[in-house]
């Protein structure tokens, strides 16, 4: 991972429950969040405590950090919103398109799921990708 040293383990698909925390975090505009902020950008009624066991849990993978601030408890993404994305991204086209990313567009392309913006982005992106001015 970029500029961590922290993070030396490899990214692993998270459960919902705890993508849920992490997109939370994700969503704090401090580099180092407290619990009370995390559970007030989530959109459940999960009580503190569970959210404390998965914050535990994901710095257990990895994921994140903490740091004590007096009584408080301080939480930092080790693993960053678009890190992980990327990770699921080329696990899905792994596994469901045997590692075809033509494929998958194809299957939004096909199913009518690709408008002509996300069409002109992603031919601009390639472009860019092979070098060349989109």
């Amino acid at each position: 991972m970029k500029g961590c040293d922290i993070m030396k383990k490899e990214l692993v698909s998270l459960p919902d429950a705890e993508f849920e925390v992490m997109d939370a975090l994700w969503s704090c505009e401090a580099e180092y969040a407290p619990t009370t902020e995390i559970l007030a950008k989530m959109n459940t009624e999960k009580k503190a405590q569970t959210v404390l066991t998965m914050l535990s849990r994901l710095s257990e993978k990895g994921f994140l950090s903490s740091q004590k601030n007096g009584k408080e408890r301080l939480w930092k993404a080790e693993v960053t919103r678009e890190e992980y994305s990327s990770y699921e991204a080329k696990k899905l086209v792994n596994k469901i398109y045997g590692g075809s990313f033509s494929r998958l567009v194809s299957a939004f392309y096909d199913g009518e799921g690709l408008s002509e913006k996300d069409a002109e982005e992603l031919m601009e992106l390639l472009g860019r990708k092979n070098g060349r001015k989109g």
